[in-house]
């Protein structure tokens, strides 16, 4: 008896051995993140970044003096050391949109995916983007030994070198993107898998980056915006921009800093309003909010008190305002420049400039007769309007750009267009035209951050970027 229990026993031992291996699995902390959600998280890391205003995060709107502070005027005097803004600009670029699009990218060619190369395109546009910002904000960056776990203290490339290899991989990314779809539309917010308008987005943004290069590398500049005009954005319904939610946590970052938080720590700035009001300019009602019956900027780089100006518009505080940062208005003043600098664009730069105009007012929901009737004033007229094509171009650009402070302060730094106020105590050349490298790099991984100050010309606020040289 003894053994038949003993036998009885070790069969029950090895039949429970063939346990069901899917009790071990932690569905809630996957060991491998699905491709889809990897893209669209860092899509939308990317999309909150350069749609914010938290002072913390991104005070561009505020650099080009679209708006002015309250109480707290620190940002406007152009202090980047109480806050890390070049910090959060510079982490959350490299590690929660740039490593999520790689482990995206690697995910993706594991599992053979459906519609791969439109994805992969989609990713490498994506990149791409990332990287000019990067440029665009700092200059020489980590770039080819940048992402790589084994790495610890990346070297920094050239900020021009780097530009010329974004072309290259920008215009593979193009070229992988084809018929079918894309991403999900669940996981894509932006243009929910439509791939005709990926490749609009991404062509608008080589011709953005091109007209970066028109005075530091004018051949480079127009063999790239010439073969990038045709595929480009041209209609407002193209915009590049993310579809956000009504409700939290999916609203733009806009009503987040506006309305939810409660606080009242913005006003139009003076520099804004006071070129838009003599232009009977039809955005003001939509950029602002009446003060007593008019619109009244706040003093820029000052303290103001918050009830005695214009607050920013009521369309601003909607949660589900589309973020865009890429638009038909600014890729037909890119255009107008291009035209005004003789590179073969199709239409001259005054048509150009009219488009550019019409897009942004039918953008913020102006008529064809407002339009008509801004269009007929003798100081917004192409033919008659103050000044050379940059202050034509520049200014009227700038004022389309409101809701895109990275690229209003760009203009700026470009075109040197329009003139900007000057803070109390400081001059001109005090106005930023970088964002200093962010502490941690410094600490971490000094001999390339010093390496990189030098090359640059000082790791300064004020240091000029390559491409500003004009």
């Amino acid at each position: 008896m003894k053994k038949l229990i003993t036998l009885f026993l070790v069969t029950a031992l090895f039949v429970g051995c063939e346990v069901d291996e899917s009790l071990n699995i932690n569905t809630k902390s996957p060991s491998t993140v699905p491709a889809d959600g990897l893209f669209s998280n860092a899509a939308r890391n990317m999309f909150d970044l350069m749609n914010d205003c938290n002072v913390n995060n991104n005070v561009l709107r505020l650099y080009a003096q679209y708006w002015a502070q309250a109480t707290y005027p620190e940002e406007s005097q152009y202090n980047q050391v109480t806050r890390n803004n070049g910090g959060t600009i510079w982490n959350t670029l490299y590690r929660d949109v740039l490593q999520d699009l790689k482990g995206a990218k690697e995910t993706l060619i594991l599992e053979e995916s459906d519609d791969l190369n439109n994805k992969l395109g989609i990713i490498e546009f994506i990149e791409v983007y990332a990287y000019s910002i990067l440029v665009d904000t700092f200059g020489d960056v980590p770039y080819t030994t940048a992402l790589d776990p084994t790495n610890p203290s990346p070297t920094y490339d050239d900020a021009a070198a780097i530009y010329q290899d974004l072309f290259t991989k920008l215009d593979a990314a193009i070229s992988k993107m084809g018929g079918g779809s894309g991403f999900v539309s669940s996981q894509d917010p932006i243009y929910g898998s439509d791939m005709v308008k990926w490749k609009k987005a991404a062509y608008s943004l080589k011709l953005r980056m091109a007209m970066r290069l028109a005075d530091s590398n004018s051949s480079l500049s127009k063999s790239m915006a010439e073969s990038a005009v045709s595929g480009a954005i041209t209609s407002n319904s193209d915009n590049f921009g993310i579809h956000y939610l009504s409700s939290d946590p999916n609203t733009n970052p806009l009503w987040v800093n506006l309305v939810q938080s409660g606080r009242n720590d913005f006003l139009a700035a003076n520099t804004m309003v006071d070129i838009m009001n003599p232009l009977n300019d039809p955005r003001r009602s939509v950029y602002f909010g009446l003060k007593d019956g008019e619109y009244l900027g706040a003093l820029y780089g000052s303290a103001n008190a918050y009830s005695s100006f214009s607050v920013i518009g009521d369309v601003f505080r909607e949660p589900d305002l589309i973020g865009s940062i890429i638009t038909a208005a600014e890729v037909h003043f890119l255009m107008a420049e291009a035209a005004a600098r003789g590179y073969s664009v199709g239409g001259t730069a005054e048509s150009h400039y009219n488009m550019g105009i019409t897009a942004s007012i039918m953008e913020w929901g102006g008529s064809q007769e407002d339009v008509d009737t801004y269009l007929a004033q003798a100081d917004v007229a192409y033919s008659t309007a103050q000044g050379d094509w940059k202050q034509k171009i520049g200014t009227q650009k700038w004022i389309s750009l409101f809701n895109n402070g990275m690229e209003g302060w760009t203009t700026w730094r470009l075109l040197d267009q329009p003139i900007l106020n000057v803070p109390a105590g400081m001059s001109y050349s005090d106005i930023p035209t970088r964002f200093l490298y962010p502490v941690s790099e410094a600490t971490l991984n000094g001999p390339s951050y010093d390496a990189a100050a030098s090359a640059i010309g000082g790791d300064l606020k004020t240091t000029k970027l390559f491409w500003d040289v004009n």
